[in-house]
């Protein structure tokens, strides 16, 4: 995983810096996902976060639920070495584990998980991807358990999509002037642009965002073998998708 993008070390730590300024409902979405979870504080409950990257999410997890244990899955030893020392303070309630999301890591488990949660990850998948992984958390998960994906949806029309797009774009561009991104991340930032806005339209291969809309989503969920399939909560190009075993 060595030409891995995120697995450059000041690109991961600029971005595990400044995520809350570059991603405009970073901290919203997270403890919206926190407070979508079904369980009491107390509960003694185990939580998988797909592509947890640097382990901010499952911090503020760890700390709402004081006597859980979470995984972080994610391929990028960059993500999982800063995860790594954000989480030591939690020991053995916190484990951090190298593989793609694409790759059958679910089989490894060290035990059925109650919840999986994601943010940010999973739109880098394509749709037989998404179809796939969304498949084998449900086999994974324990009965009536729930994943919650916090991630980038796209609207149907592409006019509202690219708008979106663009206004994303030019919120990165003000957070940039205002200081408040790092140096190494900026690059990043105008590929994303690039990537998003200058060339709309084309063709888009795993690894690219790959975003599809809710209800396309939700799709795969009920494919999956997902009882229930909703979203509790959406802004702008963000929205958390929700399956209940």
């Amino acid at each position: 995983m060595a030409d891995y993008r995120w697995n450059v070390t000041e690109f991961a730590t600029a971005y595990d810096a400044a995520a809350e300024h570059i991603h405009p409902r970073y901290v919203e979405m997270q403890l919206a996902v926190l407070d979508l979870l079904p369980f009491a504080t107390d509960a003694e409950i185990l939580l998988v976060d797909a592509g947890g990257g640097s382990g901010r999410l499952i911090e503020l997890f760890l700390d709402r639920f004081a006597r859980a244990t979470a995984i972080i899955v994610d391929q990028s030893e960059t993500f999982l070495a800063i995860a790594e020392r954000r989480l030591a303070r939690f020991g053995g309630r916190a484990e951090c584990r190298l593989a793609r999301l694409q790759n059958d890591w679910t089989a490894g488990l060290p035990g059925t998980p109650d919840a999986v949660v994601s943010m940010s990850a999973i739109h880098h998948l394509d749709p037989a991807e998404k179809l796939d992984l969304y498949g084998r958390l449900h086999d994974a998960l324990a009965l009536r358990g729930v994943l919650l994906n916090g991630d980038e949806v796209r609207p149907a029309d592409d006019a509202e999509y690219l708008a979106r797009c663009r206004w994303w774009a030019e919120h990165m561009h003000r957070v940039s002037e205002a200081g408040l991104v790092p140096a190494a991340f900026r690059p990043a930032m105008l590929k994303w642009e690039e990537r998003n806005v200058t060339r709309f339209g084309q063709p888009r291969v795993s690894g690219d965002d790959c975003h599809e809309t809710v209800e396309t989503q939700l799709g795969y969920f009920r494919a999956a073998g997902f009882a229930r399939a909703d979203c509790p909560w959406q802004k702008e190009m963000w929205a958390i998708l929700r399956g209940v075993k």
